[in-house]
C-alpha cells in the first residue's frame, strides 16, 4: 500500500465531501442500552456483590455467563452442556444469596440477545488482556460500520480469527437476519470464545451455521487450515505490534522480515479467503503511514486490491484500553489471479467522528461520521455495495 501509488490512482473521499449525495437512506443509529452512568453503576453494584463471594475474574464473568444462559433457555440452546456445567460450579456460590440473583435479573432480562456481555467481559476479566496482549476490544459503532462494508451474496462464509467477543460477527449477522450465512469465531483465549460462543449463540438468527474454535493463528493448526480457500469474507480486529517468532509461519511478509502480529495477520487472512475474498480489518495507522513498512505495502498491492482505507481518530481505544494507538479501517480484496489489472477507485477517507467518546474529556457523542461516509452514492459503488 505504497503511499504514492495510492494517491495517484484513487477516488477520494472525506466525510463532508460524500455526504452531498444522499439517494441512499442513513444506517440504523445503534441504540445503547446502558447509558455511561447507568452503567457505571451496575459496575459497581456487580463488583461489590461477588468480591464479598472472594470472586472476581474469570469466576465472576462464569456467573453472569450462566445467568444469562439459564434466562434465556431457547436461545442459548447451542451452548454446550460442559460449559454450561463449567460455569454453574462459579454460580453454585451465590445462587442462594436473593439479592444478587434479584439484580443478576435485573441486569439479564432485558439483553435476551446478550447485547452487553462484551462490555461486562471487558469489566470483569478485560484488564489482563490490556496489559502488554495488543488486544482492543472494538467499539460497536465502529463495527457496526465495518460490518456493512460487505457486499451482500447469498450464503457467505464470514470469519473473524480473531474474534474477541463475537461483535464482529453479530454486526455482519444483522445483514443476513433473514437469510443463512456461517459465522466462524476463532480464539485463541479459551475465555474468548466462550464469550464468543454465547454472545452468538443469543444473537444471531438459527438460520445461521456457527463454528467456534479456540486456535493461534500463527501456529497455522490444522482447524484453520480446513478453511484455506473457502472463507468469503473476514472482518477482524487483529492483536496489535505483538512479535511472532514462529519459523514454521507460512507467509511471505514473515520471509520478508517483518514480525508483527498486525502485518503478518494480513498473510492470514489471504491464505483463508477464496479468490475474490474480502479482508476488512483494523491495522495500526503505522502499518498505512510509515517507511518501515513500506516493502510491506508493495506486497499488498501485488496480491490484494486496495479498495479502501478510513483513518480512524487517535482515541478510538481510549476508554476501554487505555491506548491512544491510532487504527484505520482496511478494506483489500483477494485478487483472481497475479496478472489481474490492479484496482483504480480506492477510497480514501479521514473522519474526526466515530460515534463514541474518544477520551474522558470529550463530550458524550452519538454522531458517527462513518456512517455518513457510506450515505455517498459514490463511495458504495466504489466498494460495490
Amino acid at each position: 500500500m505504497s503511499q504514492h501509488s495510492i494517491m495517484r490512482n484513487s477516488m477520494t473521499a472525506s466525510s463532508g465531501r460524500a455526504a452531498r449525495q444522499v439517494k441512499h437512506p442513513k444506517l440504523p443509529s445503534l441504540e445503547i442500552e446502558f447509558s455511561s452512568r447507568e452503567f457505571l453503576n451496575h459496575k459497581s453494584r456487580l463488583g461489590d456483590y461477588l468480591r464479598r463471594f472472594g470472586l472476581e475474574g474469570d469466576a465472576a464473568f462464569r456467573i453472569l455467563a450462566y445467568h444469562y444462559a439459564i434466562s434465556h433457555m431457547e436461545r442459548s440452546a447451542g451452548v454446550p452442556v460442559s460449559l454450561r456445567e463449567k460455569w454453574k460450579l462459579e454460580y453454585r456460590k451465590i445462587e442462594n444469596d436473593e439479592r444478587v440473583i434479584q439484580f443478576l435479573n435485573e441486569l439479564v432480562v432485558n439483553d435476551p440477545k446478550g447485547t452487553a456481555l462484551p462490555e461486562w467481559y471487558q469489566f470483569l476479566v478485560g484488564r489482563r488482556f490490556r496489559e502488554g496482549s495488543g488486544k482492543f476490544f472494538t467499539p460497536k459503532p465502529i463495527a457496526h460500520v465495518m460490518a456493512q462494508l460487505l457486499p451482500r451474496i447469498k450464503n457467505p462464509i464470514i470469519m473473524d480469527p480473531t474474534a474477541g467477543g463475537g461483535t464482529f460477527l453479530m454486526e455482519a449477522s444483522t445483514i443476513w437476519n433473514d437469510s443463512g450465512c456461517t459465522l466462524i469465531a476463532n480464539e485463541v483465549e479459551p475465555s474468548l470464545i466462550e464469550l464468543a460462543m454465547l454472545t452468538l449463540e443469543l444473537g444471531t438468527s438459527p438460520r445461521h451455521v456457527k463454528h467456534y474454535l479456540c486456535a493461534n493463528i500463527f501456529d497455522t493448526p490444522a482447524e484453520l487450515t480446513a478453511w484455506h480457500g473457502r472463507v468469503d469474507y473476514i472482518l477482524a480486529n487483529p492483536p496489535f505490534s505483538l512479535r511472532i517468532d514462529n519459523e514454521q509461519f507460512d507467509s511471505r511478509l514473515f520471509r520478508e522480515g517483518y514480525r508483527s502480529s498486525d502485518a503478518l495477520f494480513i498473510d492470514t487472512a489471504l491464505n483463508l479467503l477464496r479468490p475474490g475474498g474480502r479482508l476488512i480489518c483494523l491495522l495500526p495507522h503505522s502499518i498505512i503511514a510509515n517507511s518501515e513498512f513500506a516493502m510491506l505495502r508493495s506486497t499488498v498491492e501485488e496480491l490484494w486490491n486496495v479498495l479502501a482505507i478510513i483513518c480512524l481518530p487517535e482515541g478510538v481505544f481510549q476508554l476501554n484500553a487505555g491506548t491512544t494507538t491510532r487504527a484505520d479501517i482496511v478494506v483489500l480484496e483477494k485478487r483472481l489471479a497475479s496478472r489481474d489489472r490492479a484496482n483504480t477507485r480506492i477510497v480514501l477517507a479521514s473522519v474526526p467522528s466515530v460515534g463514541i467518546r474518544l477520551n474522558n474529556l470529550a463530550k458524550d457523542t452519538r454522531e458517527n461520521e462513518l456512517e455518513t461516509l457510506l450515505i455517498s452514492d459514490e463511495v458504495r459503488k466504489a466498494l460495490g455495495i
